[in-house]
This record gives C-alpha cells, structure tokens and sequence, in this order.
C-alpha cells in the first residue's frame, strides 16, 4: 500500500508541474479563446491531470493456491506420527498426521473378534449341538433374563435419579420465589421486638453503670462498664436484623438462590441424559434375550431356514461394527483430500490435540491466485469479471503481471470498521519464486465516472 501512495504522490506532483510550466513558462501551449470574444481560457490544471488516477482503482491482496484448506482431525488425541514436512508435496489420500486413540484401536480388536465369534457361531449352527451345549444355551438364556432385569433397574433407577432431582429445583423454586417476596409480618414484628428488648437492656445497663460510676465507696465499675458495652452491642446486632428482615433478601442472596436452582436444573439435566442410556441398555439386554432364546430354540430343534438367516445377519451386523470401528480409527487421522502442497504443520509430535483443532495448512500452490483484502464498496460496484487488471508484488518490484477478474464476493466483509469486498485475480503467468501469502498490489483501470 506504501508504494501505491508514493505512486499516487509523484503523479500528482507531475500534473502540478505540467499545469505550472504551461500557465506560466510558454503560454502558447494554452488554447485560444474564440472568435465570439468569450472570456472562458480552457487550460489544463492539476484536476485535469490528476482525473486519470480516478479512472484506477488500487487494490492490495494476497496471494494464495486456488485450493486450500486447514486440516483437522474428527477425534482428539496425542500427535503419534507427523509422515509429512513442510513443503512436502502429497497426493490425496495420503497420510499426514496420525493420532493415538489406543480405545479406538481396541474397538476395532472388539469387532473384529465379534465377527469372528459369529461365524463361528454360524458354523457351529449348521453343525448342530449335543447335551452340554443345550445346557449351555440354557443357561445363556438364563443369563440374558438376569441381564434385562438388571438392565430394567437400572433404567428404574435413573427415572427415580431424575424424580428425586425435581423435587430439588421445586424446593430451590420456592426458596428463592420466599427471598424475593421479602419478608413476612410476623418476621418484622419479631425484629422490632428484639429490638426493644435490646433497647431495654441497654438503657437498664446504662443506669447501673450511670448509679455506680460517681460513688466513691464503690472502688470499681469495670462489670457494670462491661454489661453497658455488651447491651450496647446487643442493640446494634438486634437493629442490623431488623434492617435485614424490614428490607428483605439482597440482590446477592437473590442471586444465590438462583444459581441454586440453575445447579438443580443441571443435575436434573445430568440424570435425564441417562435415561437414553439405559434404555438402550434394556433393548441391547432384550436383543441379547431373543437371541439367546433362538439359540436354545435352535440347539434343541435344530438350524432353521430362520436361524440361519438370523445367523448371516448377525455376522453381516459384526462386520458393520467392525467397519464402525475402522472408520472411528480414521477419525484419528489426517489424509489429504486434494493433491497439494503442505504449507504449514500447526503442531509437534507429542502434543495433546483437540477434535477439530486445525493441524495442517494445505494448499495447491501450482494453482494460485490472488484475493483482495481492501477493495471499498465504492469501488467494487465498477468492477466486472472478466475485467483485466495489473498485478505487481512488493517482492518484485520491477516486474508487472497481467490477472483477469474471476469472482467478485456477494457479501462484504468488515475490517475495523471498513467495509470490504474480495476479488479473486487470475494471473496466468506467475513468477515461480512467487509464495504463499506474498503482498500483491492490483491496478484496475475503469471508465471515469
């Protein structure tokens, strides 16, 4: 932008001058005034000379690939393995960073044993059973019953969680609602009368003291000066109980009591969320039941048309699972989406990562184009794609680019307090020391207005 001014400024000087040597050195150079004997000289001023630069819209942007994209994983975790470097060119499906999730990793050995428990269990269906295993089967399903029993009070018992959380926020409801209706007549009444009593105290007190204080045969009044000082406090502890209950609950124990029921709310909030959980748990119990019973159902009979097809489904679930379990893993990795070049790594191998958390900066930097960062909305309404434009960076001063105008943003954007619009620039001809992120300068010459 610096130099963009330093332009502007010469040329300005440059039409003041022209216009100065014209007026002044050879007037000749001036236009005549007509035969009709006007007074009007048409001469040539600095307005005119500086008209041109209204006809160029400047503009600085930066210079980034066409394609780019910050990267972050699904899942958090430790940074395990980083397989890429800095400026490493990576073909899409590549691996970059690799995350440990050592639960996500048992999950897929959990799975991958299932499905192979079930085709067991499949083989061993289309094989038959003998007398141990009936009473196997029997005593599965006798375990699936204990399970869904356990799985129902479970279910009970966070239903009674949430019940007994209720009462809480009622019993909260009802104490701040008491706060804020201040306090009772009674409660005032009560105060005053302590206050009273207290006065009675200290005024009996007082004439003790007072009946004492001058006898000379009474060689000390230190107990009678000691009840004086306590009736004296009583009184004052008795007048800040009656300003307490006369003006009621302050607007911190107001807010006490709220933030009490808001902690109510969020305990009721907490065992309600295990509801869901425990009813899956009785449906998960109850599949188990069903399932159990068919297997007893079959080792006794022996394989159904039905069984075995519930046999196949169940290895076809198993496998599901286990690729639920493989994909989950993945969710631990970053693999490039696009082919690119890695523009930046965000993070160290170690470190503690969250879901989210942006970790590689990748870009197709063999693509680049240029984005404005500072065009006025007084400025965007002349443009058009398709426009040409001049394309110079800070750090190639002596070399110019022709862009072309491809995208013109619907929406603005602010930047303290300045409302912007990006434009993105072709430059078909970039020079190949040209990087990611570089200062550009575009010159955008229009029709004057």
């Amino acid at each position: 932008m610096k130099r963009v001014l330093i332009l502007l400024g010469l040329v300005v000087v440059l039409a003041a001058a022209a216009w100065a040597y014209v007026t002044y050195v050879d007037p000749t150079l001036l236009p005549q005034t007509s035969d009709s004997g006007s007074d009007e000289v048409l001469e040539a001023s600095p307005e005119d000379a500086a008209s041109d630069l209204d006809s160029v819209i400047w503009a600085s942007g930066k210079l980034l690939p066409i394609v780019w994209a910050n990267l972050s994983p699904l899942q958090g975790g430790i940074v395990q393995t980083l397989h890429v470097a800095e400026g490493d060119w990576v073909e899409s499906g590549d691996l970059l960073v690799q995350l440990e999730n050592p639960a996500a990793a048992g999950q897929v050995d959990i799975a991958a044993a299932t499905v192979a428990e079930a085709e067991a269990a499949h083989a061993k269906l289309l094989a038959g059973a003998g007398e141990a295993e009936i009473a196997a089967a029997q005593a599965g399903v006798a375990t699936a019953e204990a399970q869904v029993s356990l799985a129902a009070g479970r279910l009970l018992e966070a239903q009674k969680t949430v019940e007994f959380y209720e009462v809480e926020v009622q019993i909260a409801r009802e104490r701040h609602n008491e706060l804020a209706a201040g306090p009772t007549d009674a409660e005032r009444a009560a105060a005053a009368a302590r206050v009273e009593v207290a006065q009675a105290a200290l005024d009996h007190a007082q004439a003790t003291y007072n009946a004492v204080r001058g006898d000379p045969n009474i060689g000390s009044t230190q107990l009678e000066a000691l009840q004086l000082q306590q009736a004296t406090k009583s009184l004052e502890a008795a007048k800040a109980e009656f300003a307490v209950a006369t003006q009621g609950a302050t607007q911190q124990q107001l807010a006490v009591a709220a933030s009490i029921i808001v902690e109510a709310r969020s305990r009721v909030a907490m065992a309600e969320s295990q509801i869901p959980a425990a009813q899956a748990a009785i449906q998960s119990a109850e599949a188990a039941l069903a399932s159990a019973q068919a297997n007893l159902r079959r080792t006794v009979e022996g394989a159904s048309p039905e069984d075995v097809a519930v046999s196949l489904a169940r290895i076809g679930t198993a496998k599901a699972q286990l690729a639920s379990a493989q994909a989950h893993v993945a969710q631990s990795q970053i693999v490039a989406p696009f082919p690119g070049q890695v523009g930046a790594l965000l993070v160290r191998g170690g470190e503690l990562v969250s879901a989210g958390q942006a970790l590689v900066l990748l870009g197709d930097t063999a693509s680049m184009h240029v984005e404005t960062t500072d065009l006025r909305e007084t400025d965007v309404v002349q443009l058009r794609s398709g426009q040409k434009v001049e394309v110079t960076f800070d750090s190639l001063p002596d070399q110019s680019f022709e862009g072309l105008i491809t995208h013109i943003a619907p929406v603005s954007t602010t930047d303290r307090g300045s409302t912007n619009f990006t434009v993105h620039v072709e430059v078909p001809q970039l020079d190949q020391n040209l990087r990611w992120g570089m200062t550009a300068f575009v010159n955008i010459l229009v029709s004057p207005q």
